[in-house]
């Protein structure tokens, strides 16, 4: 069927940090986006939560303000939502929050991490799931919350994630897909849930909180009259289930077919392969995703913390500069940083990929007195380069272009690291809003505009700018990638002892 061009997509894209809502034409032009901060709050400083019904207010703001500026000659076609992947968003019987949503990056359960991965639970998790089990994840944390807040855990009634709480909300139908799915208990391979936990993981109540699987592309529910309330979106308009931000990303991006190559240079920094099927492969990190499309898989390595280095550096070092200014000076630096390496773990979770460590954290090395603040600076892009290196190289299969989105995706100077360092070129896809269009692409599928995900990405996605790679930089970081490698591994067991050592100091403080 040829699309109509007076129809209207509506993709919702609900991030760490920002909810994006962004209507697109059926080839893929976008017409307008709206946006609202989308705040973590921290009880505790290695903790970080959200307020899920605040989450679905903002969210309703910018459906609303979206809708308001498409002509009034379009018509609303449908609507797919997406958002971040991971944490734990439990719900009652009535559908009510039971507690703030405890998010993927959130490190509260890291002792219990650390407890499965002395204990072997955490390689029969990735034997039988794909995933290499972090904090952030939603078996660990309802192991804390059965721990710390038993009468949290009587009250839930069903698990989900972010993009099911929004279209709960919208449609209120309860459900969820395989993207996130398989970051729970789903084997990715045989596309069933797996009800046997493995052995020293009890969570009696998990099978009967684990809510309906519907298909990526299936019309999930319909909008309801208190949401056409809210949003202005109209009544009766078919939401489509939709996937996790990650493959949505990779969708958006243009990374649709097996081989295919996405990073999202954001909140995390993530690294994701297409495969023609869900592949557990070693090294056991990292993540595989049934796409639950075409028998499709997605295998992905993703490093904690992605652009909140720079925004880190910017702030601390940089004196509050502007990015231009910041990129100028650091551009001012050699390639290397004259010999000043970052490692960039500042998460407070930890790092969980291309390793699973809670202890892990940030750090400068090869530091003297000869180096400014445009060796640091620069060294910073740098290290977000060899981090993205690292993870692409313990994926199963390697590729010579990648597909690049986030906030990363702005910046000149980071393209053209990742492309040397990668040694690929990096291509940035036309449009700003990656994730939401991916959502867009799975609502004109389910909507017949296209026969299938292929052919309408081959007509919704274009090309802003192509990154390729300088031979001569490639070989200097080949060296430099070396040596980062061989300091990330020496760092295991000072890790560990700082760990203890702020441990103790925090016991003390507190008696």
């Amino acid at each position: 069927m040829h699309p109509e061009m007076s129809d209207i997509l509506i993709g919702i894209d609900a991030g760490t940090t920002a909810i994006k809502t962004a209507a697109f034409e059926t080839d893929g032009t976008e017409l307008v986006h709206s946006s609202r901060e989308n705040p973590v709050t921290k009880p505790n400083p290695d903790w970080a939560e959200q307020d899920m019904d605040l989450l679905w207010a903002h969210t309703t703001e910018t459906i609303k303000e979206t809708v308001r500026s498409i002509p009034e000659s379009s018509k609303i076609a449908a609507v797919a939502v997406t958002g971040q992947g991971g944490g734990c968003w439990l719900v009652d019987e009535e559908g009510s929050p039971v507690r703030n949503a405890i998010i993927w990056n959130d490190g509260r359960a890291s002792d219990i991490v650390n407890n499965w991965r002395k204990n072997n639970i955490y390689d029969d998790l990735f034997e039988r799931f794909g995933y290499g089990v972090f904090s952030g994840l939603a078996l660990p944390i309802l192991k804390w919350i059965e721990n710390n807040e038993p009468e949290t855990l009587k009250t839930a009634n069903t698990l989900l994630g972010c993009k099911d709480w929004i279209r709960y909300n919208l449609t209120g139908e309860l459900a969820s897909e395989p993207t996130e799915l398989s970051l729970i208990n789903y084997d990715p391979v045989t596309e069933e849930f797996v009800s046997k936990l493995p052995k020293g993981i009890t969570l009696p109540s998990l099978e009967d909180l684990l809510p309906s699987i519907k298909s990526p592309t299936a019309i999930a529910g319909k909008v309801t009259p208190s949401a056409a309330a809210k949003t202005e979106l109209p009544e009766g308009t078919p939401v489509v289930t939709g996937v996790v931000d990650v493959a949505a990303s990779a969708f958006g991006s243009g990374a649709l077919t097996p081989g295919d190559c996405s990073v999202v240079a954001g909140t995390t920094l993530q690294i994701q392969n297409i495969l023609q099927s869900p592949n557990k492969s070693p090294p056991p990190v990292g993540y595989t995703l049934a796409l639950g499309i075409n028998g499709m898989g997605l295998r992905a390595m993703g490093a904690m913390t992605g652009t909140p280095n720079l925004d880190w550096v910017r702030k601390t070092i940089a004196g509050g500069e502007s990015f231009e200014t910041v990129e100028s000076l650091a551009r001012s630096a050699p390639i290397g940083s004259e010999g000043v390496i970052y490692h960039p773990y500042l998460s407070t979770a930890g790092e969980k990929a291309p390793f699973v460590d809670p202890n892990a954290r940030a750090g400068f090395t090869g530091l003297n007195p000869s180096h400014d603040r445009s060796h640091l600076l620069r060294a910073v892009y740098e290290g977000l380069s060899l981090s993205l290196r690292d993870c692409s190289e313990k994926l199963p299969d390697k590729t010579n272009q990648i597909r690049l989105c986030g906030g990363g995706a702005r910046s000149t100077l980071l393209c053209e690291t990742f492309a040397d360092c990668l040694n690929t070129e990096v291509i940035i896809p036309a449009g700003i809003e990656m994730g939401a269009k991916g959502a867009a692409i799975l609502a004109a599928t389910a909507n017949g505009f296209y026969e299938n995900i292929e052919i309408a990405a081959s007509e919704m996605i274009g090309i802003d700018k192509i990154y390729r790679p300088n031979s001569g930089h490639t070989h200097q970081y080949d060296a430099l990638y070396e040596t980062y490698t061989e300091i990330t591994a020496a760092l295991e067991k000072p890790w560990q002892q700082r760990a203890s050592m702020v441990s103790n100091w925090e016991s003390l403080s507190s008696e």
